[in-house]
């Protein structure tokens, strides 16, 4: 009788098995889209401090005070669940999918975001070419950051 108790909790979590559920596939990249986007936030500060930043045209770096962060942690969390809904797919090539991850939301602000804040598409109202190019640049780590983070929660399969 016992072991039919512990059959039954293997069936219902299939985590033992076949790996993750896709559910917690995407809670894990739910949270490693938040450490990808607190990169980004950090990153920026480490182009600042380069010198980068002001040549593109840029004059501060991105705020790290509530309650201005919170909304890009928040936003980074939501693009971790499409990862989370591909990772399994893209595990063997996780780091180059990560690293081309970034383009879907850096599409969604040039395209959507930006153009409503006023900015023009890529931004090009805001700065020109050179803050968009700012803007490819500075969100390069995100995809990669949650790849790493993503991996790094939860080991060898997904």
């Amino acid at each position: 009788m016992p072991s039919e108790g512990l059959n039954m909790i293997g069936k219902g979590s299939n985590v033992m098995e076949n790996g993750l559920t896709l559910i917690q596939r995407v809670a894990i990249c739910f949270a490693s889209g938040v450490i990808g986007a607190l990169a980004v936030r950090l990153f920026s500060h480490v182009l600042f401090a380069m010198g980068l930043s002001p040549t593109l045209g840029v004059k501060a770096p991105f705020s790290l005070t509530a309650p201005d962060i919170y909304r890009p942690l928040f936003w980074g969390g939501l693009w971790g669940i499409p990862f989370g809904l591909l990772i399994k797919t893209a595990w063997n090539r996780l780091y180059l999918f990560g690293l081309l991850y970034f383009l879907a939301p850096i599409l969604a602000t040039f395209l959507i975001f930006l153009p409503m804040s006023g900015a023009g598409y890529f931004g090009l109202k805001q700065g020109g070419p050179m803050f968009t190019v700012y803007l490819l640049l500075v969100n390069v780590p995100f995809g990669i950051i949650t790849a790493l983070t993503a991996r790094a929660i939860i080991g060898s399969q997904p």
